[in-house]
């Protein structure tokens, strides 16, 4: 007893190397398991991770499409709706849309013969929005884009004077309207092309002098440019959120902050 409370350490690996030898025998004149008997004491690992193997391969190996009868991903849209939370999730291309019943609505290119195609006054190139914003809520000034394809929001700020001119020539040679950007109207937008107004995050153009919304400002900034047909309001921005685009310092001329009504 006194060498064992002298040398605890070398009592454990005694112990352990006793259980082991005695562990390995018992494999050895068994004869029901091949496995242990040819393995004595590494056997009995095969049996266990064989126990686990479910496991492993359901959070490690499986993928999400491939357990049946209920995929994961099937499950969690399962589980989420059973508690009440947010069941809305991406599926994206991991779906087996080859697979035999999944179904598939394609789009056609030509959906009617040519000559059933109607042109209105002729024009094989115009193509009107079925939209009308405004009329659902009885709007005084609703507006119906004259064209489904149009100039995306670009602010003065970031292109500048001529790039800005050209795009909205071209949109009133297109038929099309101009989104103003989050930068507000400027002039440069005033030239003939209908115009979306974007007011973001920053008001720039319809602001107090303490950077808040004005409303009042808002109401005479839109008197005065009968361009604009509509207002697009943006929450935020992916990248910035709640931010919007940032404009360097060294590029706001004393031209852009009068526009965006920044002192």
């Amino acid at each position: 007893m006194d060498w064992i409370v002298a040398h605890p350490i070398w009592t454990v690996v005694a112990v352990m190397s006793a259980i082991v030898v005695a562990v390995a025998i018992y494999d050895i004149r068994q004869p029901r398991r091949a496995i242990v008997h040819n393995f004595p004491v590494l056997g009995h690992l095969r049996y266990f991770l064989e126990s686990i193997g479910p496991e492993i391969r359901q959070y490690f190996i499986a993928q999400d499409k491939e357990e049946l009868p209920f995929s994961r991903d099937e499950r969690r849209w399962i589980y989420a709706t059973s508690k009440g939370a947010n069941n809305t999730f991406g599926f994206g291309t991991n779906e087996q849309i080859y697979g035999i019943g999944y179904p598939i609505i394609k789009h056609s290119a030509f959906p009617v013969p040519e000559s059933e195609v109607v042109h209105p006054g002729g024009d094989k190139s115009w193509c009107p929005s079925l939209k009308v914003i405004g009329a659902a809520h009885n709007r005084s000034h609703p507006f119906r884009p004259n064209s489904i394809l149009n100039i995306s929001a670009m602010s003065f700020g970031s292109l500048g004077y001529r790039a800005i001119s050209a795009l909205n020539k071209g949109a009133q040679a297109a038929g099309c309207y101009h989104n103003s950007g989050e930068g507000g109207v400027s002039p440069y937008h005033r030239l003939g092309a209908d115009v979306i107004w974007q007011l973001g995050t920053g008001y720039f153009g319809a602001r107090d002098t303490d950077g808040r919304f004005s409303l009042d400002r808002f109401a005479e900034a839109i008197e005065a440019c009968p361009q604009v047909c509509a207002v697009e309001i943006k929450l935020s921005q992916g990248a910035k959120p709640g931010k919007g685009g940032i404009l360097p310092g060294a590029k706001v001329t004393p031209e852009i902050a009068e526009i965006r009504g920044i002192p």
